[in-house]
């Protein structure tokens, strides 16, 4: 049988608070489903961007917020100075309170950001649980 999901990697247990305890596992994954019912057809062009660094978002994230719009999700953020983008991930958490299908937390949606709907974000869609501390 043929896989119905891309195995994206590992979310840092210690970056999300609380959810340390309620999830299942740390396995992240993008379901086809989801990337072709979704993604492609609304945020094609930044998810082909963001492509090669989903991986790096979700282990290395600047922020971490609890989703004020959905019960276990988070909204992963970093600044990609590389390619000079900013990149939100929204992740529905696999915990012991949900019957995810595969039992893993999922991706639901990846986009960039501009600076106005980063700031946006940071400061309406939920608590931070994660800032990165910059180094100087």
């Amino acid at each position: 049988m043929e896989e119905e999901y891309i195995n994206i990697g590992k979310i840092d247990l210690e970056k999300i608070g609380k959810y340390k305890e309620m999830v299942i596992t740390d396995d992240v994954i993008l379901t086809y489903e989801r990337l072709n019912n979704h993604i492609n057809l609304y945020h094609k062009k930044e998810y082909e961007e963001l492509e090669d660094y989903i991986y790096e978002i979700i282990k290395e994230p600047d922020y971490i917020l609890e989703d004020n719009l959905h019960i276990d999700t988070l909204i992963y953020l970093k600044d990609i100075s590389s390619i000079n983008k900013k990149a939100r991930i929204v992740v529905r958490l696999a915990t012991d309170k949900n019957n995810e299908i595969y039992n893993k937390n999922s991706i639901i949606t990846i986009m960039r950001q501009r600076e106005k709907s980063w700031q946006q974000t940071l400061k309406n869609r939920g608590k931070i649980i994660f800032q990165k501390t910059r180094q100087n």
